[in-house]
C-alpha cells in the first residue's frame, strides 16, 4: 500500500484550491478545461519565479543564493519528514521515494482504510513539526502500485476512504507519453489493469501473446502503429541528422516543393520491412505510402522487439516476468494471403505476385496449388468454407462503404485520405481481402462440379 503526499506552501495554495474544485466538478468538461488551464498557469508561475533566481545566463533577475537556499531548505524539510516517518514504531512505515516536495510511503500489510488513517496521522505530525506555511497533505492511496524510477509510477488510486472504484493513474510511463505509438500505450495499460485486477501473470502473458500473434498475422490496425514526431524545419536539424520527419520531408520535396510540413507540425510515419542491412531510417514510410503500395509490409519484428517489449519489461521485470522469453517461446504460424488476381497480364510489382500461394485456401496447410490434397477430396467442405470467405469479404466491404457514405453524404466512390479516420485503414484492408475473391472463385470453378 503506497501513500502519496505532496507538500504545499503558500505560493501553491491557490493551485491546491483549483485542483480541489476540479475534483468536485468532474462531470463538467468545460469547467474542467478552464480549471486545468488555471492550475497549470499557477504551477508555471511558481516554477518560473524560482527558476529565474538561478538562471544566471538568460534570467533577468538572477540570484543564485535564493535558488540554493530554496533547494537546501526543501531538502532539509524532506529529510526531516522521512526521518520522522521511518522512526515512528506505531506507523511501521517505510519511505520508498521522496523528491522535492513529495513522499511515497509504504505501509506493508495494512488495509486501505488503515493506510488512510496512518496517512492522516503522518500528514498532521509533519505539518506540526514544520513552521507555517509548510504543510503536508495526504493526496491519495495506491493499491496496487508499480514504482519504476523517479517520476515514473502507475497504480490504482483512491482519493478518499469512501471511494469504492479505483482510478487508473499513471505518471511518466508510456501510457501517458506522446513520443511512442498507440499500440504501446494500449497494450501496456491493458496489461497493467489485468495484473492489478486479477493478480494473475498468466492472463497477462496470454493477452500479450495474442496481441503479438495478431501483429504477426498482419491483422493490427495501422493507425495503432503510427509514430508522430514534431518537424522543426529544414534548418532546425544538424547536418546528417537521421530524423524520420526530416527524411520524409526530403523525399516529398523531390516531387513537390510545396509538400514541406509546417514547423512544429507532427509528421506521422511507420516502419516497414526491407532488405537485410538497410539502416532503419531508410525503412521509414508515410502511412499513405503503406496504404497505396500493397508490396509494403509493416516491420512487425521491429515493433515487437524494439517498441513494445521494452516498456512491458520495465514494468513486469519488477515481478520476475520476462516478456522477451514470452515472445521467443510463443508458437508462430504465418499464413500468406491468397493471390489477388488470376492471370490477367497485368504488370507484377511485388515478389509475391511471381509465385503461386503456398497455403491451402481452406485449411491453411502448405501446398503447391490453391487447395491441398485432403481438401480436394472434401468438395462439400471446400464449397462451404470458400463461399463463407467470399460472403464475409463482400459484407465487410459493403458495410464499410456504407459508413463512409453516411459520413460524407455521397454515394459515388469516395477517396478518403484522412489519417485520423479509423475507417480508412479498415477500408483498405477490406479492399485487399476482396481482391482475393477472383482467385477463390477460380478455385470453386476448378474443383467443384455440380
Amino acid at each position: 500500500m503506497l501513500i502519496a503526499f505532496p507538500k504545499h506552501r503558500n505560493s501553491s495554495q491557490l493551485k491546491t484550491g483549483v485542483k480541489k474544485s476540479m475534483k468536485e466538478h468532474k462531470g463538467n468538461k468545460i469547467l474542467q478545461r478552464i480549471l486545468h488551464a488555471r492550475q497549470l498557469g499557477l504551477k508555471l508561475i511558481a516554477n518560473v519565479t524560482y527558476g529565474y533566481t538561478a538562471a544566471n545566463f538568460s534570467g533577468r533577475m538572477p540570484c543564485v543564493e535564493v535558488g540554493d537556499s530554496v533547494v537546501s531548505k526543501g531538502r532539509e524539510t524532506l529529510e526531516r519528514a522521512i526521518d520522522m516517518v521511518e522512526n515512528t514504531p506505531r506507523w511501521n512505515a517505510h519511505v520508498v521515494y521522496g523528491d522535492t516536495d513529495s513522499l511515497f510511503v509504504l505501509v506493508k500489510g495494512r488495509s486501505r482504510q488503515q493506510a488512510f488513517e496512518i496517512g492522516a496521522e503522518i500528514a498532521e505530525a509533519v505539518t506540526r513539526d514544520n513552521p507555517k506555511p509548510v504543510k503536508l497533505k495526504l493526496e491519495k492511496v495506491y493499491q496496487p502500485c508499480i514504482l519504476q524510477t523517479k517520476k515514473r509510477y502507475v497504480g490504482y488510486m483512491y482519493e478518499n476512504p469512501e471511494q469504492e472504484t479505483p482510478t487508473y493513474d499513471a505518471k511518466g510511463i508510456e501510457t501517458v507519453r506522446r513520443d511512442g505509438c498507440p499500440v504501446v500505450a494500449k497494450m501496456l495499460e491493458k496489461c497493467l489493469k489485468l495484473l492489478f485486477e486479477t493478480r494473475d501473470v498468466s492472463l497477462v502473458k496470454r493477452y500479450v501473446c495474442r496481441q503479438f500473434d495478431k501483429l504477426l498475422q498482419g491483422r493490427a490496425n495501422i493507425q495503432d502503429l503510427m509514430f508522430a514526431k514534431e518537424y522543426r524545419g529544414m534548418s532546425g536539424y544538424k547536418a546528417g541528422a537521421c530524423v524520420p520527419a526530416l527524411e520524409l520531408t526530403r523525399r516529398w520535396l523531390q516531387t513537390d516543393k510545396r509538400a514541406e510540413p509546417r514547423v512544429r507540425e507532427r509528421v506521422p510515419y511507420v516502419v516497414v520491412n526491407g532488405p537485410p542491412g538497410v539502416p532503419l531510417i531508410r525503412l521509414v514510410r508515410s502511412p499513405h505510402e503503406l496504404l497505396e503500395n500493397p508490396g509494403l509490409r509493416v516491420n512487425v519484428t521491429y515493433y515487437i522487439t524494439r517498441v513494445i517489449i521494452p516498456p512491458l519489461n520495465r514494468c513486469f521485470s519488477l515481478i520476475g516476468a520476462d516478456v522477451d522469453k514470452w515472445y521467443a517461446t510463443m508458437p508462430r504460424k504465418f499464413l500468406n494471403p491468397l493471390p489477388w488476381t488470376v492471370s490477367t497480364g497485368q504488370k507484377k510489382s511485388t515478389i509475391s505476385q511471381y509465385f503461386v500461394t503456398m497455403s491451402c485456401a481452406v485449411c491453411g496447410s502448405q501446398t503447391h496449388s490453391g487447395l491441398c490434397g485432403k481438401c480436394q477430396n472434401a468438395p462439400q467442405a471446400v464449397a462451404v468454407v470458400l463461399n463463407e470467405k467470399l460472403r464475409a469479404w463482400e459484407r465487410a466491404h459493403t458495410n464499410i462503404n456504407k459508413i463512409c457514405q453516411s459520413c460524407t453524404g455521397r454515394f459515388e466512390p469516395i477517396d478518403c485520405i484522412s489519417l485520423d479516420c479509423p475507417i480508412l485503414f479498415r477500408k483498405t484492408q477490406a479492399q485487399r481481402d476482396l481482391n482475393q475473391a477472383p482467385f477463390v472463385r477460380q478455385l470453386l470453378t476448378q474443383h467443384l462440379t455440380f
